[in-house]
């Protein structure tokens, strides 16, 4: 009997199998069905051949300035005042206190150096994984101990300087 038993429930797995495979495919096919149909509107609205394929493999690009805004922003969001105190402006100062060292000796390479072991340092942005993206997306590399601009783009931190600023004031 439980012999019997065991062969009707695998059994019954199989078919249950068998159903949710042909739902898949079913489901597949009518996702197909629906994206030819979608293409076939496209054509006769815009006149121009249309690729349903297309629409997901095409990604904007970003520029570096774009990138550390929106980790800049993301941080201001994560770490509200009421909550995490001076810690966003804290994290902004010191970013726009570095970027402003580099843009006006940007040819001394003391400067363009950031020990990424510095308490201070930790303790203002290290903490913050966002903000080390938003450097590094700027053009800083984490070499050992320390975070080196090798090639900085001036205009591109004169940008982030006046976004920071505007920030801080925002911040208070």
């Amino acid at each position: 009997m439980a012999k019997a038993k065991q062969e009707f429930e695998e059994a019954e797995m199989k078919r249950y199998i068998e159903i949710r495979k042909n739902e898949k495919k079913e489901a597949e096919m009518e996702k197909r069905r629906m994206l030819e149909q979608l293409a076939r509107d496209k054509e006769e609205r815009f006149g121009k051949k249309f690729d349903p394929n297309t629409l997901s493999s095409a990604k904007k690009e970003f520029t570096p300035y774009e990138n550390a805004e929106y980790y800049l922003k993301a941080i201001k969001t994560l770490f509200p005042s009421f909550r995490d105190g001076d810690k966003t402006k804290n994290c902004f100062s010191t970013i726009k206190i570095i970027l402003g060292n580099i843009t006006k000796n940007p040819t001394e390479e003391k400067y363009r150096k950031v020990k990424s072991t510095n308490p201070n340092f930790i303790e203002r942005v290290g903490k913050i994984e966002l903000a080390i993206k938003s450097m590094k997306c700027i053009g800083f590399e984490d070499e050992g101990e320390f975070l080196i601009c090798k090639n900085p783009d001036i205009g591109l931190f004169d940008k982030l300087i006046a976004y920071l600023e505007e920030e801080l004031n925002k911040l208070g």
